[in-house]
């Protein structure tokens, strides 16, 4: 059954509650009304738009220029509401977004790039001197070029950014029509069109959109290399020459991504006898093509500078994520839920009580939303493994090895993180929607149940954190 009013009905009383319950038990530390009131209307908007889109383009025609053009539309709805938001509480943050802090280092970068090509100067030694290490020079390329062609002006970061999300429900749609069928790939895209996570981060001059189409693009050509019935040596060079960059952006990914091709090219089931011989021949391609696009790229040198520089780079990330957020994980009291639950965190902070919380409560939306929906991720995840669908071995295995990392990192509370997993997990989610069995909707509002008190717990344990219960 595809996503109906009852569903939305549903998830939209689930939040009212949530908020509701808050806002009573914790009056004194209830946020802007204006944030409450917005995030509360996406939360309405997003359940009535999945709805209405669910029953309206389930056999509409040209559904990939539809799904783009409106993935634009609501992308740009989104950087709008971000300069409002901005405006409105933290207007000395524009033209970023509140509380901007990476968007502007990111900004400052690219400017440096400018220049660098302007003067016809070396745009590493530029880089060196700004950044600590290596994996963050990659969106500041590519800020550079932007820079260098339209102006230094963030906006046109954004609008790129814009283009680039809308891409990725794309190619989300046309990997799930690979693994699934059309009604789920169908449902895939407009999760995606929808989902407020990734228009929140498409709003900013941030790498994470980026990232994630180089992810859900790379996801895209294995999975289209493997199902092709002849061998196609161009598919095999784009994916090295995407998994090698990287190393630019985020160290962790490249080995994390060539290790589910790997699985997929070995374990996706053919009729053809040889294919086990063939696949370790392309195994030991993809390793040896990788170490050649590193070399020709003039990274083979750089390449252990950049691993030794990131050895620590999660202990760090975890540091200020922790310090941004108030938490000593020395009375973490949680951490063991935010490690059993880390495919569902993180979880929304609701409470107003420090002036440092604006940028973390103000999208509290994102996270409501995640959360109740993430019963259906489990639902798809399951019936994978029931089934044995090797089709989405790459999919399925990025998904939970990341989410692993971040959980044994100890950053799976951190949104910004998560969200590279969110257009895969978001695959499972529409299979898991249209999955029937006679208990489904007893489970979920059991599920919802859990969610409930873990949002209560991780809001409780925060202000005990601080001394304030």
């Amino acid at each position: 059954m595809i996503w109906n009013k009852t569903y939305s009905s549903i998830a939209i009383l689930f939040s009212i509650v949530v908020l509701l319950f808050h806002i009573l038990l914790f009056s004194e530390y209830t946020m802007p009304l204006l944030i409450l009131l917005g995030g509360l209307g996406t939360i309405f908007l997003f359940f009535v738009a999945l709805y209405q889109y669910a029953k309206c383009w389930e056999f509409t025609k040209q559904f990939k220029k539809k799904l783009f053009l409106h993935s634009v539309v609501y992308r740009t709805l989104a950087v709008i509401a971000m300069y409002v938001l901005t405006m409105s509480f933290d207007a000395d943050s524009l033209p970023f977004e509140i509380g901007a802090i990476d968007s502007v280092n990111y900004h400052i970068s690219g400017e440096l790039v400018e220049q660098a090509l302007e003067k016809g100067i070396s745009i590493q030694n530029e880089l060196s001197g700004f950044w600590k290490g290596a994996s963050d020079y990659g969106f500041s390329v590519i800020i550079g070029f932007l820079y260098y062609i339209f102006g230094a002006y963030p906006l046109v970061v954004k609008i790129f950014n814009i283009l680039v999300g809308s891409l990725i429900a794309i190619r989300i749609y046309q990997i799930t029509q690979y693994v699934f069928d059309e009604k789920r790939a169908r449902l895939s895209g407009i999760l995606v069109m929808l989902m407020p996570p990734l228009l929140w981060f498409s709003s900013m001059v941030l790498k994470e959109t980026f990232l994630m189409f180089i992810i859900v693009n790379v996801g895209y050509l294995i999975i289209k290399l493997v199902h092709n019935a002849r061998f196609k040596w161009l598919i095999l060079a784009l994916i090295v020459f995407q998994v090698a960059i990287t190393l630019y952006f985020r160290t962790v990914m490249a080995p994390l991504l060539l290790i589910c091709i790997l699985l997929q090219i070995i374990f996706l089931k053919t009729r053809k006898k040889n294919y086990r011989i063939l696949s370790i021949c392309v195994s030991v391609l993809m390793v040896y093509g990788s170490y050649i696009v590193v070399e020709q790229l003039g990274m083979k040198e750089s390449v252990d500078t950049i691993i030794a520089a990131s050895q620590n780079q999660f202990d760090n990330e975890l540091s200020y994520a922790a310090q941004s957020r108030g938490i000593s994980y020395t009375k973490a009291i949680v951490a063991p839920l935010l490690i059993a639950g880390a495919i569902v965190t993180p979880f929304p902070s609701l409470l107003n009580f420090e002036e440092a919380q604006l940028g973390i409560y103000a999208h509290f939306f994102n996270e409501i939303i995640r959360n109740s929906l993430y019963f259906f991720v489990f639902v798809g995840l399951f019936r994978i493994v029931k089934h044995r669908n090797k089709g989405s071995v790459f999919i399925s295995s990025f998904s939970i090895g990341y989410i692993l990392i971040l959980a044994i990192s100890g950053i799976s509370f951190q949104d910004r993180f998560q969200v590279l997993a969110l257009p895969f997990l978001i695959i499972f989610m529409a299979d898991g929607i249209f999955t029937n069995y006679l208990k489904k909707m007893m489970h979920w509002k059991l599920y919802l149940c859990f969610i409930f008190l873990a949002i209560l717990m991780w809001n409780l344990f925060k202000l005990s954190n601080r001394g304030l219960l």
